[in-house]
Formats: structure tokens, C-alpha cells, sequence
């Protein structure tokens, strides 16, 4: 459907060169271990912790001009981009050899990001034969994303399980990302969006697919509460319910600015998808949890 034309190409030129100067001890701002601050993340903002020590791990990163804009909405495309640096998982799923999504076109900046994370069973997608790289994704798809690439909705889904048991672990081992593997995740990839396809709109109520393929009917249901939780409970979409129990037993939820509201059909900001990739690795024993007590007051305890 789209054309590898020369602003694709020039596009992928200037992601090589940019992602070399990253790599340079001192190189510029691009290099995420040598910025740990922004000028848009002050040392009170909610999420700064998180985006501190992911930026330390050389998960995230910030715009060419030093910004991080941590109220900005994130797209499928970043996110695969995030996933990719942050989890090293395995593959349970492959494309068709010689398919391609129509969407995302041959140079994209993300399509390695974007078929390692559809493969590895984090990102699905809404058509067989389409990505919506440029598509908004919301907090509960972004939730359901992670419990289905993590494994952790392939263990039994808390039928017996009572609410203060302990969290189930996941059932692959993972091994952390080695650093400088620099798939340009979060902001910098907005230098690329004059050269992306048009963004696609969301559909009203996308169906589970729409973050990881899988089947909504096909989950056990859980027996835990989460109106005990989320005064918003009730616009958790159905196929997100089990996803969004097993993450909040798991303590990967945070909340802001209000703890018992989830805003589970909001776009998920970049602040909001630090903290939630933060709080994933914390449960895989991958990094250090927050100490800070205002920013803990806004994780959902299970």
C-alpha cells in the first residue's frame, strides 16, 4: 500500500545516523544513559522517577530538543518500539512468510520494533493484514499488551485464587535488554512522523485484538473485584477485565492523578507508559522499585 519513496528512505538514513551518534560516549542529547532529566519532567512531576531510571536503563529517551512531553499520547508504533527495549521475550507466533501488514511500509522506522512485538504476543493486531502503527493505544490495551507478552494470563485467572493472595509470576523467563539495542522508543521517534502513513482512527470499542490478538471469550473469568479498586471499574471493556485483574495482583497498575481511577479507555500518556513498563520490570526483578513516597502513593497495591 505505501512505497518505500525517497522521504522513507531519507527517513531511515537519518534514524541510522542518529542512532550511531546514541552510541558515542558524550554524543548529543540522543544519547538516553547521558540524560536522565528533561526540561518538561521537573523533579516534583508524578512520573519522574520512572522516566529517570528507564532513561538510565537506555529504555527511554527523549525528542532532539531535549524535551520528553510526558503528557503526550503514545501509538502502537512507540510502544512496540518501548516493548522491545524493555522485554526480551520469545517468539511464540511468526508471520506469514513473505506477509507484510499494508500499513506499515518497507523502511518504516518501527517495522522491526513492530513485528518483534506482534511475534513475541504483546501487540495483535485489529486486521489480519494491518498494524495501525500511528493509532493511539489506551491504557487498558496497553495493560492487556503487557500481561499477554509477559505470559502472565496463561496461568489459571484467580478462579481459586483469593484477592490478597500473591501475585502470579510469569511463565517464561526473561533476560533484560542489553543496552544500546536502540530502537529510538518513546520521543525521538516523533522525528519520523512526517515520513509515517496517516494515522488511522481508533475504532469506538476495539475488539481485544486491537492489543493482542487474542480471543476475549477465551479467558476464565477472574473472581477478583475491581470495583474494589476502580470507581471506574464498570468501563473496563469487557475483553480487558481478566488482563486488567491479573496486572493489578501483579502490581503493575499506577494511577494518576486520582488511585482509584483507572481511565482505562484514555490514550496512555508517555509518563503514564513509563510508570506502567517501570512497574513491570519491578515484578520481574529487573530494576529497583520507586522510593519515593508521593510517586508510590499512585501504585495500586494488590
Amino acid at each position: 500500500m505505501f512505497e518505500a519513496d525517497w522521504t522513507t528512505r531519507q527517513a531511515a538514513a537519518v534514524i541510522g545516523s542518529v542512532a550511531l551518534l546514541a552510541t558515542v560516549p558524550g554524543g548529543f542529547l540522543l544519547a538516553a544513559h547521558a540524560q536522565t532529566l528533561y526540561p518538561d519532567v521537573s523533579e516534583d512531576y508524578w512520573a519522574q522517577p520512572f522516566i529517570a531510571e528507564l532513561t538510565e536503563a537506555n529504555i527511554l529517551t527523549g525528542y532532539p530538543d531535549g524535551t520528553f512531553r510526558p503528557d503526550q499520547a503514545i501509538d502502537r508504533d512507540e510502544y512496540a518500539a518501548v516493548i522491545r527495549q524493555a522485554f526480551d521475550a520469545d517468539a511464540i507466533r511468526t508471520l506469514p512468510n513473505g506477509s507484510a501488514f499494508s500499513d506499515v511500509p518497507e523502511g518504516y522506522w518501527a517495522d522491526d520494533a513492530i513485528e518483534e512485538a506482534y511475534e513475541t504476543g504483546f501487540l495483535g493486531t485489529p486486521d489480519p493484514n494491518e498494524f495501525e502503527p500511528q493509532t493511539e493505544i489506551s491504557r487498558a490495551d496497553a495493560i492487556v499488551a503487557l500481561v499477554e507478552g509477559l505470559g502472565l494470563s496463561t496461568k489459571t485467572k484467580t478462579a481459586a485464587v483469593p484477592v490478597a493472595a500473591e501475585p502470579v509470576q510469569p511463565v517464561r523467563q526473561k533476560r533484560r535488554q542489553p543496552p544500546n539495542r536502540f530502537m529510538f522508543p518513546m520521543a525521538s521517534t516523533a522525528m519520523m512522523q512526517l515520513f509515517a502513513p496517516p494515522a488511522r482512527a481508533a475504532a469506538p470499542n476495539p475488539p481485544a485484538a486491537q492489543a493482542n490478538g487474542t480471543n476475549p471469550e477465551a479467558a476464565a473469568e477472574t473472581s477478583l473485584d475491581l470495583s474494589q479498586y476502580y470507581a471506574d471499574a464498570d468501563q473496563i471493556p469487557d475483553y480487558a477485565r481478566d488482563e486488567v485483574a491479573i496486572a493489578t495482583q501483579a502490581g503493575l497498575i499506577v494511577n494518576y492523578p486520582e488511585l482509584s481511577l483507572l481511565n482505562p479507555n484514555a490514550p496512555i500518556s508517555r509518563g503514564g507508559t513509563a510508570a506502567l513498563v517501570h512497574r513491570a520490570l519491578v515484578y520481574q526483578n529487573e530494576i529497583e522499585p520507586v522510593e519515593e513516597a508521593e510517586t508510590k502513593a499512585y501504585i495500586v497495591e494488590p
